[in-house]
């Protein structure tokens, strides 16, 4: 990002905030800030290469999304995660894709499903060349597509900040290739036009990657 020498106008500074709160997001979810890690708006003004209001604001903006977190004695920080946490999160994924998948079932085009077995793919060849991170992304672009194929407004604005959290979470996973056979069991539901069996898939899926996710983060439990 870089910092523009006029006065942008009120359309340029939306642009330029929702640019850096989505690039600050992704810097959290891939671990470039690990929890714990202090956020400054002066630092994060130098390093995006910004002016100290767009950085303010995208600061408050990841707070609200739960992202960061307020310490005290340290200011804004990235959240630490508890058990409670993650299971609550889960919670919240496991009902709302399970309503993504059974109206994908329902509402999908041909195109959606070019995608969401593009991402399938995807995820299976970045793994197979070692590119783990690459893997995490193709994963994470999967569910945003099963969400996409539900053809719900509604339901894309409310679980879009849940998927963020989500993704990040994930990343714990060491094996991202672990989902590939629930996700080419979902695409097939979908295909089939299966709702009921693909919410069923949604919701063992999700419990699966619960588990997962609780195992890679808190190893002693």
């Amino acid at each position: 990002m870089s910092r523009t020498d006029s006065h942008p106008n009120a359309t340029e500074n939306v642009l330029l905030r929702g640019r850096l709160i989505d690039t600050l997001r992704n810097d959290v979810i891939i671990g470039r800030y690990p929890p714990g890690y202090r956020l400054v708006e002066r630092d994060v003004a130098d390093t995006y290469g910004v002016s100290r209001l767009p950085a303010r604001e995208a600061l408050q903006a990841l707070r609200a999304e739960g992202f960061l977190e307020v310490r005290n004695s340290r200011g804004l920080v990235v959240r630490t995660w508890t058990e409670t946490d993650v299971s609550e999160l889960f919670d919240i994924r496991q009902a709302l894709e399970a309503v993504a998948c059974r109206q994908a079932a329902e509402q999908r085009t041909d195109d959606d499903l070019t995608a969401l077995r593009e991402a399938v793919d995807d995820a299976d060849a970045a793994f197979s060349s070692g590119d783990t991170a690459g893997a995490h992304d193709a994963n994470a672009l999967f569910h945003q597509l099963l969400v996409t194929a539900a053809h719900n407004r509604t339901l894309s604005e409310v679980i879009a900040p849940v998927l963020y959290r989500v993704q990040w979470l994930v990343r714990q996973i060491p094996d991202p290739h672990s989902v590939s056979d629930d996700h080419h069991a979902l695409v097939d539901a979908i295909a089939a036009g299966d709702p009921r069996r693909a919410q069923h898939l949604a919701t063992t899926h999700a419990e699966r990657n619960r588990t997962k996710t609780l195992r890679a983060m808190f190893p002693t439990r």
